[in-house]
Formats: C-alpha cells, sequence, structure tokens
C-alpha cells in the first residue's frame, strides 16, 4: 500500500495539463516495469508493450490518459494579471479564489490565485452570480506587465495547474490530490506492467498512456492509426455520482469497487467484452458497478475505432469532484480496478 500510495502521490501532484505531459511522462518512464518494450511517438504517447507465454495468444490494450485539465495564459494586463484560456472543461463555480501555479519560460512554477471582483464591491443583483472565466484572472503579486515579464519570467502561452496537496486518510482508506483523473489510471497500468512481469500471462500485453484525452481525444486518434489488440480496456477517474445535489440513483459510488461503463454518448460498451468482465470479477469475488452516463466521453470513442475495430470498454475508479482542484477517492475501488485488469489479462483468451 505505501508503494501504491507513494506512486499516487508523485503522479497527482506532476503538472501535466494537456500538450504539457512531459512531467507525468517522465514519471511514467521512470516506475514502469523495465521489462518491456517501451516507445513514444510524435504527439507524445507513451506505449510499453510485453509478450505473453503464448506468441500466438491475443493482444490486449489498455489505455490511460496522462493529462489533465488546465489553463493558458492568454492575456497580461498593464496593471500585472493574467488573463487565461481553459484547457479542457472546468466549472467556473469551483475556480474562485483558488490557488493555481504558472509554469514560467523557464520550467519554474510561480505560485498565483484565480480572482475576482470582490463581494463587497459587486451590484446587489450580482451577488450570487458565477462569474465567467471571462471574467476572472490570475493575480501572481506583480504590480505591472514588466513585473510578469521580466521579474516572474512569465510570458503570453505559459501553462497555469491547479496547487493543491495529497492527503491520505487511513481511517477510510480515502485520498484526496488534484488529477486523479486520470493518475489513478497511469497508476494502475505502471503497476500492472510490474504484476505482468511477475505472473506471465499467455496474452500479449500493451499499455498506452495517452496526451490530449481533455482536449479531444486527439493522443489516442493519433494512436489509432497504428495500434493493434484484439481488445481494449481504457482505464479512467470516472465522475462519481453519489453526492447529495445529485438527481437519481448513484451508480458510480466512492467505496463500492471498480466502476464498468456501458454507455456514454461516445462509446458503447462491447457486448461481448462486457460478459468477459462480468465472469472475470464474479469468480474472484471482484467488486465492480456497472454504468449508463448520460454525460461524458473517454479515449474509447477513438481507439474501438481504430484499423477495422476494437471491441472495447471503460473502467475505472469513482472520483468525486472531478474536474475541479480538488478530487476525492477509495484506495478500496483502485485495489478493486487493478485486480480486474490482471483478470482480463488471465481471461481475454475467453473472449467470444
Amino acid at each position: 500500500m505505501e508503494t501504491t500510495l507513494s506512486l499516487l502521490r508523485e503522479l497527482t501532484l506532476a503538472s501535466g495539463p494537456s500538450g504539457y505531459e512531459e512531467p507525468v511522462g517522465a514519471c511514467i518512464k521512470a516506475h514502469i516495469a523495465q521489462e518491456g518494450e517501451l516507445s513514444v511517438d510524435g504527439i507524445g504517447n507513451i506505449c510499453w508493450k510485453l509478450q505473453g507465454t503464448d506468441s500466438d495468444g491475443p493482444t490486449l490494450l489498455f489505455a490511460a490518459h496522462q493529462d489533465e485539465i488546465g489553463f493558458m495564459v492568454s492575456e497580461i494586463t498593464a496593471e500585472g494579471f493574467l488573463r487565461f484560456v481553459p484547457i479542457g472543461g472546468w466549472n467556473p463555480a469551483t475556480l474562485g479564489s483558488s490557488a493555481v501555479e504558472v509554469i514560467n519560460q523557464h520550467g519554474t512554477s510561480i505560485a498565483g490565485i484565480i480572482g475576482q471582483i470582490p463581494l463587497h464591491f459587486l451590484a446587489k443583483a450580482d451577488e450570487g452570480l458565477v462569474p465567467s472565466l471571462d471574467q476572472m484572472f490570475i493575480d501572481i503579486g506583480a504590480s505591472n506587465s514588466g513585473e510578469v515579464q521580466h521579474l516572474f519570467h512569465v510570458a503570453v502561452g505559459d501553462y497555469v495547474v491547479p496547487a493543491t496537496r495529497f492527503v491520505y486518510h487511513q481511517e477510510k482508506e480515502t485520498l484526496m490530490s488534484k488529477a486523479l483523473d486520470d493518475r489513478l489510471g497511469v497508476a494502475a497500468l505502471i503497476e500492472l506492467s510490474h504484476l505482468l512481469v511477475r505472473q506471465r500471462v499467455k496474452a500479449n500485453v500493451t499499455l498506452l498512456f495517452t496526451v490530449q484525452e481533455e482536449v479531444g481525444t486527439r493522443g489516442a486518434k493519433v494512436a489509432a492509426n497504428y495500434v493493434q489488440a484484439d481488445a481494449a480496456v481504457v482505464v479512467e477517474g470516472a465522475p462519481a455520482d453519489d453526492v447529495p445535489s445529485f438527481k437519481g440513483n448513484a451508480q458510480t459510488q466512492v467505496g463500492k469497487g471498480a466502476h464498468v461503463r456501458l454507455y456514454d454518448p461516445t462509446h458503447i460498451a462491447n457486448r461481448s467484452l462486457v460478459q468477459l468482465v462480468r465472469s472475470a470479477a464474479s469468480a474472484r469475488n471482484i467488486v465492480i458497478q456497472e454504468a449508463v452516463r448520460k454525460g461524458g466521453g473517454t479515449d474509447a470513442m477513438a481507439l474501438s475505432l481504430a484499423g477495422r475495430g476494437i471491441p472495447s470498454f471503460v473502467c475505472g475508479v469513482p472520483v468525486r469532484y472531478a474536474h475541479s482542484h480538488n478530487n476525492l477517492c477509495s484506495l478500496y475501488d483502485y485495489q478493486q480496478l487493478r485486480s480486474l485488469l490482471f483478470a482480463l489479462c488471465q481471461d481475454i483468451g475467453k473472449l467470444n
């Protein structure tokens, strides 16, 4: 467990917005099993392959995305404030007064705060309204644009990432950090690589760590040009729906097992593969939660369409408050997911 927590801490606290995944990629290369074939394509996807004990066995592809949502500096005002654009989907209601780090031209992180007009200066009619992103700005403590550029070395085009801390509550085996979508998936695949080296299976296994998923599954679209597999499993930090404000029956609850997605607007899970998942989980007492989602999308949208089509499904760990500065998940759910991934490596030969 300590090894898992250390890996999750390092991965979640690493900066890795879409288009700037290098720090996360370096972590993957440092921790993934040395056995196996490692390669990086032109857009930054990392691919790890391990041949199974049966050279004619099926090939199973797992994919998790390296990137997280963030921002980019779009303008420096004369007064020294930073305007920004979002990279990926943000809820503006979560952003006011949130801490961020601006990654400047030298790779140094500059502390900042997302600012907005204080309550004291709002008209009565505007109180309670959530400002738009265009109305927000980042304050790094500069007094003018010259200080931004020459003292802090910040320029238009610099990346901005959430600033947070990693917290683990042993009592409930829950952890809090940023970017659990999808560093949980990344960590699970890294740990899977070591398990596969220790306990070889007949199947050939490919682990794909994609980039730029949060801005339109761009890395997966590139990988779809060259990956070959008999089945694909996309591993995600899946938004949990077990909070008081959610209307409807919760299908993805924290602490209730691994998430298995049957449908979202961008992908329908392969029926035979879902049946294999159910069978593998039942045979090993792995706890899963099946869900039909009305929103969202994943790399499965691109990878399932690769070549002549790859049977695919999405699984993951339930994450509360995804796409915000602070997320929460259960280590129990992560362990159930990890067991499910290895079970699929063992059982993929049974796929009809």
